[in-house]
């Protein structure tokens, strides 16, 4: 990946998964970026053409739809949370797919990380009585 696209996964990362969520590990704690970069490896050149152009999609879609006239990046956490919930009701049914496919990308990656894995296990056996 670029360094322009790293920064877009890292940002959706720490806005999906906080280190303040409900599990105290954040998106890039867990290595989203990493596990993203070896996903678009593993695709067909033309499926990573289309997940780059996601990519793109999510940087730049604040220009055009707010809160505020910047680059994805470049806005606060409470600001790329507005995005995404936008983006999960948008009347615009390809607003609502770039969002759909970028919390199915990085739930997959999330979700694969030992640490994740752990702390689920480990408040599961919490609650689980015996």
């Amino acid at each position: 990946m670029m360094k322009s696209e790293r920064a877009v996964v890292a940002a959706c990362a720490d806005t999906m998964f906080p280190s303040a969520g409900p599990i105290p590990v954040s998106g890039t704690r867990a290595g989203l970026v990493a596990y993203v970069d070896a996903y678009l490896l593993g695709l067909h050149w033309v499926q990573r053409f289309l997940v780059r152009m996601l990519f793109l999609c999510i940087q730049l879609s604040p220009l055009l739809f707010g809160p505020r006239r910047s680059r994805f990046t470049r806005l606060s956490h409470a600001e790329r949370t507005r995005v995404f919930e936008d983006m999960a009701v948008s009347t615009l049914y390809f607003r609502r797919v770039i969002f759909m496919s970028m919390r199915a990308i990085m739930t997959m990656g999330y979700f694969a990380c030992p640490r994740v894995a752990s702390f689920i296990m480990s408040s599961r056996r919490d609650t689980v009585s015996p």
